[in-house]
């Protein structure tokens, strides 16, 4: 059986880089971006790390997808949902609700909206 994401779960993203000294004496320290995503009710239960070998804004990119996964998904099974009446759902609002459901789930997924 698939897994059904629950409505009410939601994933946020923090950034935690990681610090590594660049000389032995440990003098000076450069910053290693990473993100960790995680469920809104449980912050220390991550979902994901991003992988620190990236670039820190392809990173961001990355943790802003996968933190927008429960939304993108609800979205897009909302809008299968009623498809199968077009002209029914539309007329019912359900096509302008699926509209704006999907529009805000890219929204947040672009980090154009609040995580």
């Amino acid at each position: 059986m698939a897994y059904k994401q629950p409505a009410s779960d939601t994933w946020h993203y923090e950034y935690l880089p990681y610090r590594q000294s660049e000389t032995p004496a440990f003098s000076t320290e450069i910053e290693i971006p990473n993100y960790r995503i995680f469920p809104s009710n449980q912050p220390e239960h991550y979902i994901a790390e991003t992988n620190e070998h990236l670039p820190g804004d392809l990173q961001e990119r990355h943790a802003l997808l996968i933190a927008a996964a429960p939304n993108l998904y609800e979205a897009l099974e909302y809008f299968f949902n009623i498809m199968h009446d077009y002209p029914s759902s539309r007329q019912k609002g359900y096509v302008k609700f699926a509209i704006d459901q999907a529009r805000a789930a890219l929204a947040k997924a672009d980090g154009r909206a609040g995580i």
